[in-house]
């Protein structure tokens, strides 16, 4: 099995899923799309994975690429054969690519924090088995506001209604961040504006104290991480 994966930053690679991979066996290509490298053909693989990053969908006039890549992540939702998932911005970008809208919330979404799922999630692929409420690592100032007409809503937050979702069969966006392990957390630093958020509502050594709180709760982030894995794996 081969995966490609869209990376929008150094930091905001497949994280913890790296380590499922190798531990599967699974090939995978990254491709930096923010440097500029072009989009291969998915037909050498057999599902594609899109990762956050520190840009917004609607930022294409300072990241021209990402006008090309929507039309890339489109063309992959309505072919339907290979299955897509994407995370935060990578969810992001499919809802705005399918017809969705994105915009910024009113206060930041950070922390680890719990989601709950919806009716429409009862026996949807991707979510088989997770515990509710589920524990997740949330870190978005965007948001999907709108679904994609005809997407399945499966599920919401108290801050953030749509946190995962389902277009067509085979392509799914989540809001929170299943890869990020306690050190992709620190490396935050790397971005003021995240970190800015993150101390307007936590004050000083925020960051220190989320990576803690992380820590702690790495176990049950790890195994939510898996079984979504295991679950988009098995549909490849």
């Amino acid at each position: 099995m081969r995966i490609l994966v869209l990376q929008h930053s150094p930091l905001d690679h497949p994280g913890l899923m790296r380590r499922y991979m190798a531990e599967d066996g699974i090939a995978w290509d990254a491709i930096d799309v923010y440097a500029g490298q072009n989009i291969p053909s998915l037909n050498s693989y057999d599902a594609m994975i899109v990762m956050g990053g520190p840009q917004q969908t609607d930022q294409e006039a300072a990241h021209p690429w990402l006008a090309g890549e929507k039309e890339y992540i489109r063309r992959a939702v309505l072919d339907g054969r290979k299955p897509v998932m994407g995370v935060c911005l990578g969810g992001q970008l499919i809802a705005e690519a399918m017809g969705g809208r994105v915009g910024a919330l009113e206060r930041p979404e950070i922390g680890i924090l719990d989601i709950e799922t919806t009716n429409g999630a009862a026996g949807d692929a991707l979510f088989t088995g997770i515990s509710v409420p589920a524990k997740t690592l949330q870190w978005h100032l965007y948001a999907i506001l709108d679904l994609p007409p005809g997407a399945a809503h499966l599920m919401r937050s108290p801050a953030c209604e749509n946190q995962a979702f389902r277009v067509g069969e085979r392509a799914w966006g989540m809001q929170f961040h299943m890869e990020m392990s306690v050190d992709m957390v620190l490396g935050v630093e790397a971005y003021p504006e995240y970190v800015a958020a993150l101390e307007a509502q936590h004050g000083a050594g925020a960051l220190t104290r989320l990576a803690e709180e992380t820590a702690r709760n790495a176990g049950e982030l790890d195994r939510s991480s898996r079984l979504i894995f295991d679950n988009f794996v098995s549909l490849a």
